[in-house]
C-alpha cells in the first residue's frame, strides 16, 4: 500500500489504522452477501426484513451527518476514533447474539452510527501531507475489506460459525481502535486554525450530485450485474465466476490505488472525478454488448481501477473549496451513501421495464450523469457561483 506516513503518527500508528479501516469494512461485508440467508434461518419473513436491515445503516449514517460538525469541534479526532471502532464493535457483537431480525436490525443502525465513512477519512487524511496519498490509501484499505469480507464471511457461514467470527472482529476491532488512537493523539480533524462550519456552494453541490450518481452507478451495476449475467449465459456465468469476477475488480482496484494517489496530487481532482465516472459508465455500457467472457473479464478488472479513484477523488475535491475538512468529508460520504440506496432502486425499476440488460445500461447512465453534472457546474458563467471563501 501506498506509504503516506507522517511525523505525527509513524508507521506503526499508520499501520493500526489502516487494519482498523479494514476491520470497519470487512466486518459487516462478512454477513452482507447471506443477509437473506441468515434472517430466513432465524424463521422471519425474509423479504422485509433483509431490506429494512440492509437500509439501516443508511439511515443513521445519513442521520448523522449535521452532527460531526459540532463533534469534531467538542471531541479529539483520537476520540472520535475511539467512537467509531468502540460501536463498530458493538454492532459486530449484536450480530453475533442476535437470535431474531429486530436484534440484527439494531446492529445495523449501531453499524451507521459509527461513523467510519467519516471519522476514518479525517484520520487518514490528518496523518497524510496530501489529500490524495492520504484519500488513497484509505480507499485501499476499503478495497482489502471489500476482498477479505465477503471471502471470510462465506466461509463461516457454511461452517455455521458466522457467531464466533463475528465476534472475532468484535475483539480485533477493539484491539487495533485503542492502537490507532494511542498512535493518533496528536492528529486533529481541522488544520489549525479553522472552524468546522460552513454552507454549501454550487460548485460543491455539483460535486457531491456527482458523486451520488458514481455511487448509484456502481452499487446498481454490483447488484444486477448477476441478474444480467444469468439472463446472458447461466452455464458459463455461475455463482462462483460472477463471485470471482467481484473479487478480482476490488484486487485491481488495491493494486492500482497508488496510481490515483500519484494523480490527484499532480492534477485537479474534480478532472480525475470526471474520468472515473465516464469510464465507469463506458464500461457499464459495454457489458451487454457481446463481448463474450474474456471481454467481460477484461471489462471488469478495467471498471475496478477506474472506480477505484472516485471516492478518494470526491474527497479531496470537496475538501479543495474549503475551509471546513470535517464538513467536505461528512457531506462527500452522505453523497455517496444516498447513492448506495438510489442505484439498486434505479436498476430496479429498469430490470421491471427494459430486462436485464436495462439493469446495466441505468448503471451506465448514472455514472454519465455524474460526469454531466460536473461539466454543467465547470461552464456556468462565474457570476452564477458562489463566491469561493
Amino acid at each position: 500500500m501506498t506509504a503516506v506516513t507522517s511525523p505525527r503518527i509513524g508507521v506503526a500508528g499508520l499501520a493500526a489504522l489502516v487494519l482498523l479501516q479494514l476491520a470497519v469494512t470487512a466486518a459487516p461485508l462478512a454477513l452482507l452477501p447471506f443477509l437473506g440467508l441468515h434472517i430466513a434461518r432465524m424463521g422471519a419473513a425474509p423479504t422485509f426484513w433483509t431490506a429494512a436491515a440492509l437500509a439501516a445503516p443508511a439511515v443513521t449514517t445519513l442521520a448523522m451527518t449535521p452532527a460531526w460538525t459540532g463533534l469534531a469541534r467538542r471531541f479529539s479526532l483520537p476520540t472520535l476514533t475511539g467512537w467509531t471502532g468502540g460501536l463498530s464493535a458493538a454492532s459486530c457483537v449484536l450480530i453475533a447474539l442476535a437470535a431474531d431480525p429486530l436484534m440484527l436490525l439494531v446492529a445495523r443502525f449501531v453499524q451507521g452510527l459509527a461513523g467510519g465513512g467519516v471519522v476514518l477519512a479525517l484520520a487518514f487524511r490528518a496523518a497524510s501531507r496530501t489529500p490524495g496519498r492520504g484519500f488513497a490509501l484509505m480507499q485501499q484499505a476499503v478495497s482489502a475489506g471489500c476482498l477479505l469480507g465477503p471471502l471470510a464471511g462465506g466461509l463461516a457461514f457454511e461452517r455455521g460459525c458466522l457467531g464466533p467470527l463475528m465476534l472475532g472482529c468484535g475483539g480485533l476491532l477493539l484491539a487495533v481502535t485503542l492502537a490507532a488512537a494511542a498512535a493518533g493523539r496528536r492528529l486533529r480533524a481541522e488544520p489549525d486554525g479553522v472552524s468546522p462550519n460552513d454552507r454549501p456552494r454550487r460548485r460543491e453541490l455539483s460535486l457531491l450530485c456527482a458523486g451520488m450518481c458514481g455511487s448509484a452507478g456502481a452499487f446498481a451495476f454490483v447488484a444486477f450485474f448477476p441478474a444480467w449475467a444469468t439472463a446472458h449465459d447461466p452455464a458459463v456465468y455461475t455463482p462462483g465466476l460472477i463471485g470471482l469476477l467481484h473479487s478480482l475488480s476490488w484486487l485491481v482496484a488495491l493494486l492500482v490505488l497508488p496510481l490515483w494517489a500519484r494523480g490527484l496530487d499532480g492534477a485537479s481532482p474534480g478532472i480525475a472525478l470526471g474520468l472515473s465516472l465516464i469510464g465507469c459508465g463506458l464500461t457499464f455500457a459495454a457489458v451487454p454488448l457481446g463481448t463474450g467472457l474474456a471481454g467481460i473479464v477484461a471489462l471488469r478488472l478495467l471498471q475496478g481501477a477506474l472506480f477505484a479513484g472516485q471516492a478518494p477523488a470526491l474527497f479531496a475535491a470537496v475538501e479543495a473549496l474549503g475551509p471546513s475538512r470535517t464538513v467536505a468529508v461528512a457531506r462527500a460520504r452522505a453523497s455517496l451513501t444516498v447513492g448506495q440506496l438510489i442505484g439498486p432502486f434505479a436498476a430496479g425499476l429498469a430490470l421491471a421495464s427494459l430486462g436485464p440488460s436495462g439493469t446495466v445500461f441505468a448503471a451506465a447512465g448514472l455514472s454519465l450523469a455524474g460526469a454531466a453534472a460536473l461539466a454543467a457546474a465547470a461552464h456556468r458563467p462565474r457570476s452564477a457561483r458562489y463566491p469561493t471563501p
